[in-house]
C-alpha cells in the first residue's frame, strides 16, 4: 500500500484494507510507517500528536497473583516526566492510567485515530481502551507487556512528546521506582521497565519487540547458569520455522552432548513488520555477549516440529537435519 493508496483507504474509513496492508509481511513495515506519518501530520499548525509508553514488566511470586490493571497515581508519574523535561512543549498533555494490552492498540481504528488527530474533539478512539490486569503464576519470573496511552497538542514546527522524551536516560529510572511503587503488593517481585514512547500505531510492534528482547535475556540469564554449574557450556542451534497457521519463529536451543535431560528452548515469534536478518543478528549478538562458544545457524527453513515430534533443535540433531531436504 502506498502513500496515495492508504490516504484514499484512511477517508473512505477502510480498515480492513489498512489492517491487510499491516498483516503482510512484505509491506508491512513501510505501511506501518506511512500509517503513523499520516497520523502524526494531520494538525494545520497545531496538532493532537498520540502516543503509547510500552512498559515491560518483569514480575514473579511465590504464589499466583493478579496485578492491577490500573495505576492508582497517575499524577505521579505525569510530575516525573514534567520534572525531567520529557513533555516539553506539549500542552494539554495527557495520559490514561489503564494499563493497555497490544491487543487493544492492535484493534484501534486507523482511520478514527486519522479523523481525531484533526479534531481533537474526537475522543473515542482512546476512550475505548480498558485496564487490563496482570495474571502472575506463582512460578520462576516472566514477562509481560502493557502500554501508558496518551496525547499532547504540539506546533508542528516543534519537538513533541515523541522527541522530548525519546532519551528515556533522563526519565526512565524514576518512572521505574514511581511504577514499582504503585504496583507493589506483599509477595510479588516486580519491575516495570519503561521504554520510549512510539506512535500509537507502532507501539504494539516496539513493545513486543522490548518484551521478547526482556524475555530472551532472563532466559538465557537462567539457563546458562543451570548449564555452566551441571556440565560447562552448551551448544547453541538458531532455526527458522514455518507454523502451521503460516506464521513464522525463530528458535533458539541449549543443549550438551554430556546430559540428554539438558535441553532448553526460546521461540521468537516473527511479527509482519519484522526483518528477518535483522533479528536473527540480534539473537547472535546476544549469544556472543553472553559468551557462548558453539553457535550453528541452520540455513534451511524448518516445519513447526520435527519428524521426531521435537519442536527445537538439539545439537545432536544437526547430522540428521544435514541430510534432510529444506523447506520452501
Amino acid at each position: 500500500m502506498d502513500e496515495a493508496a492508504l490516504r484514499a483507504a484512511l477517508e473512505a474509513g477502510d480498515d480492513p484494507a489498512i489492517h491487510k496492508a499491516l498483516s503482510v509481511p512484505a509491506q508491512a513495515h513501510e505501511a506501518s510507517r506511512l500509517l503513523a506519518a499520516a497520523i502524526d501530520s494531520r494538525g494545520e499548525g497545531i496538532g493532537l500528536r498520540f502516543f503509547a509508553i510500552p512498559l515491560v514488566i518483569v514480575a514473579g511470586s511465590r504464589k499466583p497473583c493478579t496485578v492491577a490493571g490500573a495505576l492508582p497515581e497517575l499524577h505521579v508519574l505525569r510530575g516525573l516526566l514534567e520534572q525531567h523535561g520529557a513533555i516539553g512543549v506539549t500542552r494539554n498533555f495527557g495520559m490514561g492510567n489503564a494499563l493497555v494490552s497490544a491487543g487493544a492498540l492492535d484493534a484501534l481504528s486507523p482511520s478514527a485515530l486519522w479523523r481525531a488527530a484533526a479534531d481533537p474533539a474526537q475522543r473515542a478512539p482512546l476512550d475505548t481502551l480498558q485496564p487490563e490486569p496482570i495474571a502472575v503464576a506463582g512460578s520462576r519470573e516472566q514477562v509481560h507487556l502493557r502500554f501508558l496511552v496518551g496525547a499532547g497538542v504540539t506546533p508542528e514546527h516543534l519537538p513533541s512528546f515523541l522527541e522530548s522524551a525519546s532519551n528515556i536516560g533522563t526519565w526512565g529510572m524514576p518512572f521505574t521506582r514511581e511504577l514499582a511503587r504503585q504496583l507493589a503488593q506483599p509477595g510479588l517481585e516486580i519491575l516495570p521497565m519503561p521504554r520510549p514512547p512510539q506512535p500509537l500505531t507502532q507501539a504494539a510492534h516496539a513493545g513486543r519487540r522490548a518484551q521478547l528482547e526482556a524475555a530472551l535475556s532472563l532466559f538465557l540469564g537462567n539457563t546458562l547458569r543451570k548449564f555452566r554449574m551441571a556440565v560447562g557450556d552448551p551448544e547453541a542451534v538458531l532455526s527458522a520455522h514455518r507454523l502451521d497457521n503460516g506464521a513464522g519463529e525463530l528458535r533458539l536451543s541449549l543443549s550438551t552432548p554430556f546430559d540428554e535431560s539438558l535441553f532448553e528452548g526460546y521461540a521468537w515469534p516473527l511479527q509482519p513488520q519484522d526483518d528477518v536478518a535483522e533479528v536473527t543478528k540480534l539473537l547472535l549478538d546476544t549469544l556472543n555477549e553472553c559468551r557462548v562458544p558453539s553457535v550453528t545457524v541452520l540455513p534451511q527453513l524448518l516445519p513447526e516440529r520435527l519428524q521426531n515430534g521435537s519442536v527445537f533443535v538439539a545439537g545432536r540433531m544437526l547430522e540428521g537435519l544435514a541430510k534432510a531436504p529444506a523447506k520452501h
